[in-house]
């Protein structure tokens, strides 16, 4: 288990979605959410289709696409399917992996009835972080375009 711990802890400081969780919740989270493996060129989900899952990259490397166009490329630790989470909407682009790739999928049901407000809170607050910077760099990347 003490090894297990190292290897949580390494994720707490590591990936954004975990920061300030203690490696015993980490673990927990592992345990309620699925790990998914998925292979190049396979889609994890196409724009517009419901989803109440977001994943988090645990290994490889994938691609968020707007039909044929690449809009970014997400690596380790970089999360995906938030909005559709948060929002109740249809996907907003769709997701490829651009190499094989280990995902944990954590559903809505685990965020409400599987854990603790604390950790579902500090997950949450996380989630608006990483929201918030992606939003700056987006507007950042508009302004640049428009030649600001």
């Amino acid at each position: 288990m003490e090894e297990n711990l190292a290897k949580y802890q390494k994720l707490v400081d590591h990936v954004d979605i975990f920061h300030g969780l203690r490696p015993a919740d980490v673990h927990k989270i592992f345990q309620k959410g699925m790990t998914v493996r998925v292979t190049k060129g396979e889609t994890v989900f196409y724009k517009e289709t419901e989803g109440n899952q977001m994943y988090v990259i645990l290994g490889g490397k994938v691609g968020v696409f707007d039909g044929p166009k690449m809009l970014a490329k997400l690596t380790v630790g970089m999360t995906f399917g938030e909005i559709s989470l948060l929002n109740n909407e249809p996907r907003t682009a769709t997701i490829v992996a651009l190499e094989a790739t280990n995902l944990l999928m954590l559903s809505e049901e685990v965020f409400q009835k599987l854990l603790t407000k604390r950790v579902a809170v500090q997950i949450l607050l996380n989630m608006s972080r990483m929201m918030g910077k992606r939003l700056a760099a987006s507007n950042l990347m508009v302004r640049e375009q428009e030649g600001r």
